[in-house]
């Protein structure tokens, strides 16, 4: 390819681009749920009273005291993985749970591949051959399902949850850049260009999600971080995945009106690039940065991929296969610290939308998000883009917001914000976990400095 049809296909890619942000703005994603369902709330086995942190895939043959002790000294809450009796045995010792594929007699079912048959063990479970353990906090039911599943994983669920003591039948759906087979919808004929038509079927897909399944959570995994050749400066550059910010707009639209938590599995690891498009290897800003995105939006539990064993460069995982903690295990810790650090906090509010301030100025936040009514904060003002989660304190008038720099994180750029919070008597802002109160200045403005990937959680008393 030489530089000038480069060049012109990069100024197509803007302008659409525009398009786009004009196009969900002034219409929408696309259609809304019809008589969607208000999740039936299930008293678990397990906390939920915090931010969760997940470890997505273990390796059984470490289930010993030293590695279920990476395990817990990396914050993380509990394993999606196999299971075993000893293995469960273990966590149970090491304070962590587990939700567990294949276990059980409780098949896990991939993609589109699921027994629909009336013997199906997920029908035919009694409260007496359920296989109870005190580290189970679920079972693994399928992951991806196409729309074609809803039906009969909504009657698996339904059977799973009369069946079972406070566990957790769990889906997980595709993100937001699958395919329309894989969705099992379509796109209407007005979606212009592929970033809409993916909204436009994903949103579709949600839609008969929470119009045909009872849960109380939706969890995803989105994995957006990118590398790719340069074809203009030769080499290549990092990138992140354009619909990103919307999908996370879309389960948490969903979630807010059906009164179901936002589960995240985020990209903790990845590939070396080597010449052609990859799911790059994460950093720790890589990590902080998904990790604050996601809450911004009001997720209750990051879960990261892949602990030990999965997909990706296995060298990546935050251990190796020969059971050995790597600098992602690090990365990964330290986020975890600062997410627990305001974990309580959090919890006392609760999520009511984002917006994206300066959204033409990066190609990931150029889709534009729900709508969100929140006045209390005004005046904001920066030269770099911006994610602002909107919160409302669960008892009382408070308010606050998750601030997070979203700038491309492969720029590594700091920057600043500064806004009001008119009529708040006081201010607290979390950065990198620890209390911090805010004084105005003057003319009653409030300043940040976010580094990359950074997000400030921003508690506002009335």
């Amino acid at each position: 390819m030489d530089k000038l049809t480069a060049y012109y296909k990069q100024a197509t890619a803007a302008l659409l681009s525009f398009l786009l942000l004009f196009a969900t703005t002034m219409f929408g994603a696309g259609p809304a749920a019809q008589d969607p369902i208000v999740a039936t709330q299930v008293d678990y086995a397990f906390d939920t009273d915090r931010i969760l942190i997940g470890g997505y895939g273990y390796t059984l043959e470490f289930a010993d005291d030293e590695h279920l002790g990476y395990v817990r000294d990396a914050g993380i809450d509990f394993l999606v993985s196999g299971a075993t009796e000893s293995f469960l045995n273990a966590c149970e010792q090491n304070g962590i749970g587990v939700i567990a594929k294949s276990y059980g007699g409780l098949p896990t079912y991939g993609w589109t591949n699921i027994d629909t048959t009336p013997n199906s063990p997920w029908l035919t479970l009694t409260p007496e051959t359920f296989q109870d353990h005190p580290a189970l906090w679920g079972n693994d039911l399928m992951d991806e399902p196409s729309v074609s599943s809803f039906e009969t994983l909504a009657a698996m669920m339904d059977s799973y949850r009369g069946k079972t003591n406070g566990k957790l039948a769990y889906v997980n759906l595709y993100p937001s850049y699958a395919n329309e087979e894989q969705l099992g919808t379509t796109a209407d004929w007005f979606a212009f260009s592929k970033e809409y038509q993916r909204i436009n079927s994903y949103q579709k897909h949600v839609n008969a999600y929470i119009e045909t399944i009872d849960s109380d959570y939706i969890s995803v995994d989105i994995y957006p971080l990118k590398e790719r050749a340069d074809p203009i400066g030769g080499g290549s550059y990092k990138y992140t995945e354009l619909t990103w910010l919307k999908n996370l707009d879309i389960l948490a639209e969903a979630c807010r009106k059906t009164g179901r938590d936002l589960w995240v599995i985020t990209q903790a690891t990845g590939e070396v690039y080597e010449g052609s498009s990859v799911t790059r290897v994460a950093s720790e800003n890589d990590i902080r940065w998904q990790a604050y995105t996601s809450l911004a939006f009001g997720a209750k539990a990051i879960i990261h991929a892949c602990y030990q064993n999965g997909w990706w460069d296995a060298s990546s995982h935050l251990v190796t296969p020969a059971g050995e903690r790597t600098p992602t295990y690090y990365a990964a810790q330290a986020v975890n610290q600062e997410i627990k650090a305001i974990s309580d906090i959090y919890m006392d509010y609760d999520n009511v939308g984002a917006f994206v301030h300066n959204a033409y100025k990066e190609q990931h936040t150029r889709i534009a998000l729900s709508k969100t009514d929140f006045s209390a904060v005004s005046g904001l003002k920066s030269d770099d883009t911006l994610l602002v989660g909107c919160f409302d304190a669960k008892e009382g008038g408070g308010k606050a917001l998750m601030m997070v720099n979203m700038t491309e994180i492969s720029s590594g750029k700091t920057t600043q914000a500064s806004f009001k919070l008119d009529g708040a008597s006081a201010v607290t802002a979390y950065v990198g976990g620890e209390p911090q109160t805010l004084t105005p200045d003057a003319s009653g403005n409030y300043t940040l400095s976010l580094l990359p990937g950074e997000g400030v959680f921003v508690t506002a008393v009335y």
